[in-house]
C-alpha cells in the first residue's frame, strides 16, 4: 500500500469548511480534526465544515448503500454491516440525544473511515472490511509515504470531550494499533505539515502564549520524540493502551448479515 507525500495544503478542518493554501495558516484547533486528503472520497464535497457522504456512496456503491438512517457496509464473504443512526436524528427527535455516522473515506482497502457526530465533541472511527472491527481514533489519519503507519492530531478540549492523547502514532495493519502518544499537561496544540520520509513529521505548534511556531516528531533508536513549541524534548508514551475495538457483530441472519448497531 503505497501513498505519496502529504503536504499541508491538503488539509481540511472539520470546524472550518474550506481547503487551506500551501503555507497558509488556518484558523487553528476548533472542531474535531484535520484530514488527509487522500483517505476522502472524491469528488469531494463539504457541507457545513464536513465532508460530505454522497462522494463514498458513489465511490463505493457496489459496496455500501445509505437507506434513511441505515448505512450498510459491506464486509467480506458477502456479509455486511449495518450501523443506524440514532431515531433522535429525526427532524423532530431531541438534538441532544442524536448520534449520527457518516461514511467519508478509506483507509487503503482495509478500513472504511466514518465520521461519528453525537451533540458534542465528533470522532472518526475506521471499520475494518474484512471483519467489521471498529476502531476509534479520534481525528482524521495522516499516512506516512509507506503506509505502514499513521499520525492523528486530536485538537478537541480533553475537559469536555476526554480525549486519551494529543497526538496519536498508530501502525496500520488489520486492526490498527496505537504504538505512541503524547498528552500535554496545560494548553498546547499541533497540526500536521508533512511527514519527510517514514520517521520525521514536520508539525506546527502553539503553547501558551498561542504563537505557532515549526516543530517535528522523529522516530530515534530510543522511539518516537516529539520537540515540544518550548523547545524541550518530550519522549510522549510508548506502548500506549490501544483505543478501544469492537465487533459490533451478532449471528448472521438469514439475509447473511452478521450484525447491526
Amino acid at each position: 500500500m503505497q501513498f505519496t507525500p502529504f503536504h499541508r495544503a491538503a488539509v481540511l478542518t472539520l470546524s472550518g469548511c474550506a481547503f487551506a493554501a500551501a503555507l497558509t495558516p488556518r484558523p487553528a484547533w476548533a472542531g474535531a480534526g484535520f484530514y488527509d486528503l487522500r483517505t476522502l472520497c472524491q469528488p469531494l464535497e463539504i457541507h457545513d465544515g464536513s465532508p460530505e457522504e454522497s462522494a463514498c456512496l458513489k465511490e463505493m456503491a457496489g459496496s455500501v448503500r445509505r437507506d434513511g438512517r441505515k448505512l450498510t457496509l459491506g464486509l467480506a464473504n458477502g456479509k455486511t454491516k449495518v450501523i443506524t443512526d440514532a431515531k433522535e436524528c429525526e427532524p423532530e427527535g431531541p438534538e441532544a440525544s442524536c448520534i449520527s455516522y457518516r461514511l467519508i473515506g478509506r483507509l487503503g482497502d482495509r478500513h472504511y473511515m466514518l465520521l461519528v457526530t453525537p451533540y458534542e465533541c465528533p470522532y472518526v472511527m475506521l471499520v475494518n472490511r474484512r471483519t467489521g472491527v471498529e476502531t476509534n481514533i479520534g481525528s482524521g489519519p495522516f499516512l506516512a509515504p509507506n503506509g505502514k503507519r499513521f499520525v492523528t492530531i486530536d485538537p478537541r478540549d480533553d475537559g469536555n470531550c476526554g480525549i486519551d492523547y494529543r497526538i496519536g502514532m498508530f501502525a496500520t495493519g488489520e486492526n490498527p494499533k496505537l504504538e505512541w502518544s503524547y498528552k500535554p499537561e496545560g494548553l498546547e496544540q499541533y497540526q500536521v505539515d508533512t511527514w519527510i520520509g517514514d520517521t520525521r513529521i514536520r508539525l506546527q505548534a502553539s503553547g501558551e502564549i498561542g504563537k505557532e511556531v515549526p516543530t517535528d516528531l522523529t522516530r530515534t533508536a530510543q522511539g518516537w520524540q516529539l520537540r515540544r513549541p518550548n523547545g524541550e524534548i518530550s519522549m510522549g508514551a510508548a506502548a500506549a493502551v490501544a483505543p478501544p475495538t469492537t465487533s459490533q457483530q451478532t449471528p448472521a441472519s438469514a439475509s447473511g448479515a452478521p450484525g447491526s448497531r
